[in-house]
């Protein structure tokens, strides 16, 4: 594989235990510098959480893959579903979710519980003054009912969903699809370090081919996954980091 490039098959990653409510996850990336996280989180069927409102001092970034979850009791993320919640927002009201989910959640440092035990109001909201955040507070985008459009930066045939954008500093998430039987040079490749997970279908680089549910990241000058081919076809999740951010 291109030097820098790690791969992670999460289906051979073991779970481990989060927090003490019987959440799991798999941890595919990981920096030790700022504790910058990718994991796949896997929510128990009748699980309940702590169901204390609460805030971090990081980002949540979260794509649901399948079942629903609320953390408001207000609304239910379902499958498909994509959310950005900035630093500081107050939320976990009521957390729940009937039949499982599981999902795939970045943040750009721990997640500690910082609790709020009388919330100001009954759903997610800042806890004080406007979000810095350039993305600001997505609260729910279903991505089923995005289009996929053209894109200029992506090989011809490429198609893509965005998600969501810091333009401050380049970081940007989004959907991206490969068409059956595509190959070809991706040329200068993604122009910031990125993260990538298989949604469904499969792609090649010159030494091995990828499946659903795995994951890689890349420096800035290689294209996910450093493909040359896809054979099905193939739709990613696709994370680009800050122009400035480099792949430790």
């Amino acid at each position: 594989m291109t030097p820098q490039v790690k791969h992670v098959r999460s289906a051979e990653v073991a779970w481990e235990p989060l927090g003490t409510h019987g959440l799991r996850r798999k941890v595919l990336g990981f920096d030790p510098r700022d504790q910058h996280v990718t994991a796949l989180v896997d929510i128990p069927v009748g699980w309940r959480g702590g169901g204390i409102a609460h805030y971090h001092h990081a980002f949540e970034e979260v794509f649901m893959l399948s079942g629903s979850v609320t953390v408001g009791g207000t609304h239910y993320w379902h499958a498909g579903d994509y959310f950005y919640r900035p630093a500081d927002i107050v939320h976990g009201h009521d957390e729940r979710s009937e039949e499982g989910t599981l999902a795939v959640i970045r943040s750009d440092g721990p997640l500690e519980l910082l609790l709020i035990h009388d919330p100001d109001e009954p759903d997610e909201y800042p806890r004080s003054g406007p979000i810095s955040d350039p993305r600001g507070h997505i609260l729910q985008i279903p991505t089923g009912a995005r289009p996929w459009i053209d894109s200029p930066d992506l090989p011809e045939g490429w198609r893509v969903k965005p998600l969501s954008a810091d333009a401050e500093s380049g970081a940007r998430t989004m959907m991206i699809r490969i068409p059956q039987g595509w190959s070809g040079d991706t040329g200068a490749g993604r122009d910031t370090a990125w993260e990538a997970l298989i949604l469904n279908g499969s792609l090649r680089n010159e030494t091995r081919q990828f499946d659903e549910g795995d994951y890689c990241s890349g420096p800035a000058g290689v294209e996910v996954f450093d493909i040359r081919s896809t054979d099905a076809g193939c739709e990613l999740l696709v994370w680009q980091f800050a122009r400035d951010r480099i792949i430790a």
